[in-house]
């Protein structure tokens, strides 16, 4: 078979994951603005800030700069440092009352990403190393 030939398969297989994507980004945009919205016009204060280091398996320059740019975008987190060494991002999120479940939402995030970001191969899986999943 000529390279190629599989063209628009691959290209509709990467259209559909970058609109999961979008999607995706779009629910958790909504669902963080409520959260901040709430914050401000409840008494008391809910928030829990912390600085959480998060684990990267982005590994391009352009991988871990669509990263932050994203978790920027979402209100109440801010990142703050990249470790490039051992791919990590620090992040200061206002609402932190888990912090397992704040780095398994980016985590989530940085997968969805990564599945837009990253090209397709013939057989449909993502490119990149099997098995890279060093989350700690």
């Amino acid at each position: 078979m000529r390279r190629g030939t599989d063209l628009p398969s691959r290209l509709l297989r990467r259209t559909l994951r970058i609109m999961r994507f979008a999607g995706y980004f779009a629910v958790q945009l909504v669902q963080a603005n409520f959260v901040v919205v709430r914050e401000i016009v409840t008494p008391g204060s809910g928030l829990c800030p912390a600085i959480v280091r998060i684990p990267l398996r982005a590994r391009t320059d352009d991988e871990i700069v669509w990263m932050v740019l994203f978790v920027g975008l979402t209100p109440g987190t801010l990142p703050l440092a990249i470790d490039r060494p051992a791919p990590a991002m620090f992040v200061h999120g206002m609402h932190v009352h888990d912090e397992t479940a704040f780095r398994l939402r980016l985590a989530t995030l940085e997968d969805r990403l990564l599945s837009a970001l990253r090209p397709a191969i013939a057989d449909g899986r993502q490119s990149g190393p099997a098995g890279d999943n060093d989350r700690g």
